[in-house]
């Protein structure tokens, strides 16, 4: 009786000290912060083990900072890029080798001049970062284009779960194009790390791993299932979110430039905006620094300054919820670059700099 005892006396103790717990602390709002200020645009942002930020600018400039501390950011390269004011060229995209701590290799996306200045080609380069400087260039892909169009150039960069490297080619307004799965032009493309063309791709001879894309933004990977997901920018409508699977077919070029809605004879996206948004760059967010956001897919609208947060199902097929994140008195701008840091701040672009959201 007496051990019966006992144990109810340390039972109630323990329901005792659960109901005179402390109750759980309301999350500290978020807040921005800069990064740096006052930059050219930037294009692309990416992240390196060892925590250094590189980021590139439209004009053709690659920096690389350090967050932690308050050292400028470090000038790296300097690329000669064929621009046009308001148009869609330049330093486009930025990826880090996957195993960049071993081997210091950046890929680099950008619209290069010719020998007489034009036409445009869409040029994918390697670099070696070697004492602070991007050296060692090795051309990989050059692209065509015509002479006579600025725009959709696409440009996002990623590195896949099978160390193949995807780039988003957009149609060079060549919509017919984006039509045919031997032509790069309006495609996702999957190359090896050097440059040449995997066997394993879906259409022999090609880079092609999706086609039927007129200019896509953005490029993310899953990462418990390993899908991507790419951002689409129609015309008129058909500004997207789409869920990419080897080897479909994503409508472009099928139907009339303002065609809405999206037609029934391609891959379905898995959410549109309306009215049009400019989804550009998008992550799957990881971190504890935020942890509401945990799990969910962030994608920067470049048209409205805003950045999205989308819930998608369990089986990562359905949007099921798609919101805006804001808060009152707090600017969560977002308009091209996004990347998520080591520190578990979400870190935006604008115009002008980078600024990092987090508590």
């Amino acid at each position: 009786m007496r051990r019966i005892l006992l144990a109810s006396a340390w039972l109630f103790g323990l329901v005792l000290s659960a109901c005179q717990a402390k109750p759980t602390l309301p999350l500290a709002p978020l807040r921005t912060e800069a990064v740096v200020e006052n930059t050219e645009w930037i294009v692309d942002l990416d992240f390196a083990p060892d925590g250094r930020l590189f980021y590139t600018t439209q004009a053709g400039q690659i920096y690389v900072l350090n967050p932690a501390d308050s050292t400028p950011p470090a000038l790296i390269l300097t690329l000669d890029v064929a621009r046009a004011t308001s148009a869609e060229s330049g330093l486009l995209g930025l990826a880090l080798s996957p195993t960049f701590a071993a081997d210091h290799h950046l890929f680099v996306y950008a619209t290069a001049p010719n020998a007489q200045n034009a036409p445009l080609a869409s040029r994918l380069t390697r670099y070696t970062l070697q004492n602070g400087q991007a050296t060692e260039k090795t051309v990989l892909l050059d692209l065509p284009a015509r002479p006579d169009q600025l725009y959709h150039f696409g440009g996002a960069l990623t590195f896949g779960p099978d160390g193949k490297l995807y780039l988003i080619f957009g149609d060079t307004n060549l919509p017919d194009e984006a039509r045919n799965p031997q032509s790069p032009h309006g495609a996702i493309l999957r190359l090896n790390p050097n440059g040449t063309r995997p066997e394993d791709n879906p259409f022999p001879g090609s880079f092609v791993y999706a086609y039927g894309i007129r200019n896509g933004f953005g490029l993310a990977w899953h990462p418990e299932n390993g899908t991507l997901y790419e951002t689409e920018n129609g015309a008129s409508c058909d500004d997207e979110l789409t869920r990419i699977v080897r080897g479909q077919d994503y409508g472009w070029g099928l139907h009339p430039y303002d065609a809405c809605p999206y037609p029934d004879d391609a891959t379905p996206p898995l959410y549109e905006w309306t009215p049009v948004a400019a989804p550009t760059n998008l992550l799957f967010y990881q971190g504890t620094q935020i942890p509401e956001w945990q799990g969910k897919l962030l994608i920067c609208g470049f048209n409205r300054r805003e950045l999205y947060l989308a819930q998608l199902s369990l089986d990562g097929r359905r949007v099921e919820t798609m919101t805006v994140a804001s808060l009152p008195g707090v600017e969560l701008p977002c308009r091209v670059a996004l990347a998520e840091g080591p520190d578990g701040w979400v870190y935006v672009a604008i115009e002008t700099g980078i600024y990092r959201i987090g508590r």
